[in-house]
């Protein structure tokens, strides 16, 4: 996988782009009205027997942790990718989230990271033990 980054924010223009060949974490965040909470629910539990974790492609870090935010509920989720299967995982959970897009005020975002073992490298550093 190749991530590209700027190498200052007030030098937007020098691009960098470092190859990365270690897994990466994704953090997927689900926001929708409480008043759909039971209609999501559902639907989670019948895509997640739809879509079983597939452990060829990742680790499942946390399933689901969630939290009502003022009129909102939010979900998250966080998996390990494992590496070279990130664009096969990124498909799946693509697959997967269209499963809600007919839930009125339903939002689905994956962000993605790399651990710090893997991140202070590109800066010249190591984590420490």
């Amino acid at each position: 996988m190749i991530l590209s980054y700027y190498s200052s924010p007030l030098n937007p223009i020098k691009k960098c782009q470092i190859e990365v060949k270690s897994m990466v974490l994704v953090l997927t965040t689900t926001r929708f009205p409480v008043n759909k909470g039971r209609e999501v629910s559902e639907r989670y539990i019948a895509v997640e027997k739809e879509f079983p974790p597939d452990r060829s492609l990742s680790k499942v870090i946390l399933r689901l942790a969630a939290r009502i935010d003022g009129d909102e509920i939010e979900g998250i989720g966080l998996s390990e990718v494992k590496e070279g299967k990130y664009e096969e995982f990124l498909k799946r959970m693509m697959k997967m989230t269209l499963k809600y897009a007919d839930i009125e005020g339903f939002s689905s975002k994956s962000e993605v990271f790399l651990s710090g073992v893997d991140a202070l490298p590109m800066v010249g550093l190591e984590m420490p033990e």
